[in-house]
């Protein structure tokens, strides 16, 4: 059993590929890791579950694509021309919704399924959704919001 903080803290890229590899071979001898992490992309490499404590208490231990799913997500999308907001307004999972101009911004919990599927009834140029940060997932935890996502 290891246990690591914030294992690759200070290693440059090619010492953090390396820091990878030798966890995935210690993980198929059957290791088993806990890892405190606010990079969820390294926790995502090494472990199956994550643990989130808040003030000394475990408040969720989940698989990673389970947490990801309820996670509040930030996405932009670009379109050809500026689009009415009542296309969007009321569906499902999507929170602070806002358009300017022929962007819109909003959060979505779940299945981004309703969104898209009203997003493609116009022409769409781009669509930014970044990587969801651990630290995010705390936050969101953390407030409250974890059981609504």
């Amino acid at each position: 059993m290891l246990v690591l903080d914030e294992p690759t803290g200070g290693l440059d890229p090619l010492m953090q590929h390396e820091f990878h590899n030798i966890v995935k071979e210690l993980k198929e001898t059957g290791t088993t890791f806990f890892i405190s992490s606010h990079n969820l992309p390294e926790v995502e490499r090494a472990c199956d579950r994550v643990g989130i404590i808040r003030e000394g208490t475990l408040i969720a231990v989940d698989d990673i694509e389970n947490l990801k799913e309820k996670a509040l997500r930030k996405l932009e999308i670009h379109f050809a021309t500026p689009v009415p907001a009542e296309a969007f307004e009321g569906l499902t999972g999507i929170k602070d919704l806002e358009i300017e101009n022929n962007t819109l911004r909003c959060s979505v919990v779940g299945s981004e399924d309703a969104l898209i599927k009203a997003a493609a009834r116009f022409e769409v140029l781009n669509v930014v959704s970044p990587e969801v940060s651990l630290e995010e997932i705390f936050i969101e935890y953390y407030q409250g919001g974890a059981d609504a996502a």
